[in-house]
């Protein structure tokens, strides 16, 4: 077997792992309760049981097939449905639910909650995730049309509008991260000083638009100190930070410097707090009684549109409230235990085999590789987040329709 067409599985999962420590052991806080060796077991056989699927994948049948490659015009087709789908996503907040830039967050956060969209809202909503899939075949069939490629670049910054009037920094951060990560994929970062450069200019500007962001959604939640986001901070319960932290902070005159110290520690927070979360929940589940919801956890955004057309009939509240802090990350491994209980480790060895499924199948057919990125994607972040809940959701349903697409009409590809 050679190992090296394997670096891209292995890099998302041993890279993740390790800008988590990193940051971690940079990170001035302390661990509030000791952590439990039944949460670092799930965590440990979760990534085995990924790696033997990756590397001991069931016996597929092998098709001897011509490669087939994405032309230019389904890449063209590609880019007029998502602006078409983002624009119908901005009537749908603007005129049909009423949002504004000149509300507060709060404010648009109600309007969005308490507003149901119809069924061509929710497909704009679902299908403007193409965004991501255009770069990722002009990379992989080698194009240089310049114009095509600027502008699926510019694809990535259409999610900011959302993430504004929502007030998340998280909208912000993973376009831009998978942006980076797609052109890591590609070997298209080299780190030379250009594109340090171009990094670094990248992470202030990110970094910049975070801060301001939760600087404005908290300006009348907070005072000059920041209490709301420092030491009555709601993620301090497990991962509290050390004294020095609040010290400094208080002791800061310049209000600029003081809003970037205060962001920057939180993001860090926010990115290593969810595996204190998901130690939590394991301690909870051993003290009260533990029913599997069997996929309701993660793929609660395709229960929410059952229910919506009368297929389902979940109580959603009770599957919210089976993470017994709700609103907080539980990492990847959270949503997977809340779903299947120790039965994960069998899912985690299933989702490694298709994950190899995935990249034999999109070294002869490109249409499967978008797919096998955003999993990549997924396995960096395991720690933090689960990219796969939410909007998530929506990027599968988006690839698999791509592929069945490609795979229905021939004319959007090339024989090579």
């Amino acid at each position: 077997m050679k190992l090296k067409k394997h670096y891209p599985f292995l890099i998302s999962i041993f890279g993740g792992v390790l800008v988590w420590c990193f940051l971690f052991l940079i990170f001035p806080a302390t661990i509030v309760y000791p952590f439990s060796k039944e949460t670092f077991l799930f965590i440990l056989s979760s990534y085995i049981a990924l790696f033997l699927g990756y590397f001991l994948p069931l016996n597929f049948k092998k098709n001897i097939v011509i490669p087939k490659k994405i032309n230019k015009n389904f890449i063209y087709f590609l880019i007029g449905l998502c602006l078409v789908c983002f624009l119908v996503r901005y009537i749908d907040l603007f005129l049909n639910r009423k949002v504004s830039f000149y509300n507060s967050v709060w404010v648009n956060r109600a309007l969005l909650s308490e507003t149901k969209p119809n069924f061509v809202f929710i497909a704009a909503s679902i299908f403007k995730q193409i965004y991501f899939l255009p770069i990722v075949f002009i990379l992989k069939e080698k194009f240089k049309d310049k114009k095509l490629v600027l502008i699926s670049f510019l694809l990535f910054l259409l999610p900011f509008v959302e993430g504004y009037i929502r007030g998340s920094r998280n909208v912000f951060f993973s376009s831009i991260i998978l942006l980076l990560f797609i052109l890591l994929f590609f070997k298209k970062i080299k780190f030379n000083k250009k594109h340090i450069i171009i990094i670094i200019v990248t992470i202030i500007i990110l970094f910049t638009a975070a801060t301001a962001i939760i600087m404005n959604r908290e300006a009348n939640k907070t005072d000059n100190n920041y209490t709301s986001l420092t030491t009555d901070f709601f993620l301090n319960k497990f991962l509290q930070p050390k004294p020095v932290v609040f010290k400094t902070i208080q002791g800061l005159e310049n209000q600029t410097l003081k809003k970037v110290y205060v962001s920057g520690f939180q993001i860090i927070q926010y990115y290593l707090h969810g595996v204190f979360e998901f130690d939590n929940l394991i301690k909870y589940y051993q003290k009260e009684e533990f029913k599997p919801l069997y996929g309701k956890y993660t793929f609660f955004t395709v229960i929410r549109v059952t229910n919506k057309y009368g297929i389902s009939n979940t109580d959603l509240n009770a599957v919210e409230l089976k993470n017994p802090r709700q609103i907080t990350f539980i990492t990847f491994f959270g949503g997977l235990y809340l779903d299947f209980g120790w039965l994960g480790i069998i899912i985690m060895f299933l989702f490694g085999n298709f994950q190899r499924f995935l990249a034999n199948r999109s070294s002869q057919k490109t249409a499967y590789l978008p797919l096998f990125v955003f999993l990549l994607f997924c396995n960096f972040f395991m720690l933090t987040f689960n990219f796969i809940k939410s909007s998530g959701v929506h990027v599968l349903v988006v690839c698999l329709v791509v592929i069945f697409m490609v795979s229905l009409y021939p004319k959007f590809v090339r024989e090579n």
